[in-house]
């Protein structure tokens, strides 16, 4: 038991784990605690008062506001359930040791949105980094920058402090990009529980949020490339048992399982209606010269989007299936009406952030050995460019209106004005990371000297 723990906490894993969980917690801030209360009053209503209903609690600061609408007398969020369920799992320990939203709003809120959203993020980068090792064979330094460049230098940051659904959401397919990847890379010993794995997860990421639906069609579809039927069966079984919770929901609020809250709730903003006007306005707001440009919240990251296409022939599988998500999803952004409301940057390319390393470490590997330090310093330049400006949406706030206008500029000056009082969890994160730090060195060092 001894030797397995020095290896895990002497792991790369562990290290990128460690880093970036205690990063979210510590950018964890009370602007977006305030601002985003709609993702506390699920957990509270779930665990407090057992229902998915919102409204019910007296504490000032989980009165709705917004994004929710009334049903047959009942106020309900219109969101993805998932979301909420993810943030009651840890409130409900948190309660039963007296860390309640009446005692103390903003330090119950941060924990929850840590033991959540920030884990799961967390965990996804992790074996984001592990993924491009172990799996796709890119080098140490190439993994690690790329690992960075969607997880440090990019609006993940910004919104990884938040109980949000897009976050989770785009760390669960992740995760079930991982299990497919996993299950892969085993060669012809397939097994049937990764495959069963990654489709529960694809089911999961509907579960809790709509908006990449289309990207959870085409990882979900891309088993047709193993051409076993087990496999997809497998696949397929997983799937309906992790977007069981859904339809339930669905069915039990809304009356039929077929009707999601959006629709429920007349929230046709991001019903799909495309036409040239929108395409090209909406072209230029995320990949353009418009506010909410990827290019200006996270520069490193969009290059992967071009480096996608410049994946070895040994990746091709992965390139034909990283495209064609990443395509279909901005597809669907452009036919739609809303851009995200307030946000900090292209809020909902969140879920498809994290799909863009292997581009960013394809580009760095790109003709190796023709420019290769121009290229890391550059990407250096890049990182510290992008976490800047994530930054400053994390600790400052991400509920952001004028989408037309680069935040940078009018946030920016609060840094200048930060505190550990806007950061509930920042001192408990310093000294964790001292602590994940020491742990680490003692069990790389231990594990040295047992093999000397």
């Amino acid at each position: 038991m001894m030797t397995r723990l020095r290896a895990l906490f002497g792991s790369r894993a562990f290290a990128v784990f460690a880093f970036f969980w205690t990063l979210f917690g510590a950018t964890t801030c009370a602007h977006n605690l305030r601002g985003y209360n709609l993702q506390q009053m699920g957990p509270d209503a779930l665990v407090r008062h057992h229902t998915f209903t919102v409204g019910h609690s007296a504490v000032p600061e989980l009165r709705p506001s917004g994004d929710v609408f009334i049903l047959n007398g009942q106020k309900l969020a219109a969101k993805q359930p998932g979301q909420f369920v993810w943030g009651a799992i840890p409130y409900w320990f948190l309660s039963r040791v007296g860390v309640r939203y009446e005692r103390d709003y903003y330090l119950t809120s941060a924990l929850v949105t840590w033991l959540s959203a920030g884990l799961l993020a967390a965990l996804a980068l992790a074996l984001l980094d592990r993924m491009l090792r172990r799996f796709w064979g890119f080098s140490d330094v190439s993994s690690l920058v790329a690992t960075l460049a969607v997880g440090a230098a990019s609006t993940v940051l910004a919104y990884a402090g938040i109980a949000h659904h897009d976050v989770l959401a785009g760390a669960l397919l992740l995760l079930a990009l991982y299990t497919q990847e996993a299950d892969w890379a085993r060669g012809g010993e397939r097994s049937p529980w990764l495959r069963a794995a990654t489709g529960a997860l694809l089911g999961l990421v509907v579960f809790t949020s709509m908006l990449p639906a289309l990207m959870v069609a085409v990882i979900g579809l891309s088993v047709l490339w193993s051409r076993s039927w087990k496999a997809m069966l497998s696949e397929a079984g997983g799937f309906l048992l992790g977007i069981a919770p859904l339809l339930v929901f669905n069915a039990w609020y809304f009356g039929s399982p077929w009707v999601p809250a959006n629709v429920a709730g007349h929230y046709s903003d991001t019903f799909a209606s495309p036409s040239w006007e929108r395409l090209r306005h909406h072209l230029n707001m995320y990949l353009g010269n418009g506010g909410i440009s990827l290019w200006k919240f996270a520069p490193a990251a969009a290059l992967g989007a071009v480096g996608i296409f410049l994946l070895p022939k040994r990746l091709r599988r992965l390139r034909w299936t990283l495209g064609i998500a990443l395509l279909a999803h901005v597809g669907y952004l452009l036919s739609i009406e809303t851009l995200g409301t307030s946000s900090y940057g292209p809020r909902y390319l969140l879920p498809a952030i994290l799909l863009l390393a292997p581009g960013v470490a394809a580009l760095l590997e790109w003709r190796a050995g023709q420019g290769a330090s121009g290229r890391l310093l550059l990407a250096g330049g890049l990182l510290g460019y992008g976490f800047l400006v994530n930054l400053v949406g994390a600790v400052a706030g991400s509920m952001y209106s004028d989408l037309d206008v680069f935040p940078l500029w009018q946030l920016g000056p609060r840094l200048g004005q930060w505190s550990s009082n806007e950061a509930p969890l920042a001192w408990a994160m310093a000294v964790l990371a001292v602590c994940a730090l020491a742990l680490h060195v003692w069990a790389r060092r231990t594990a040295v000297e047992e093999q000397a």
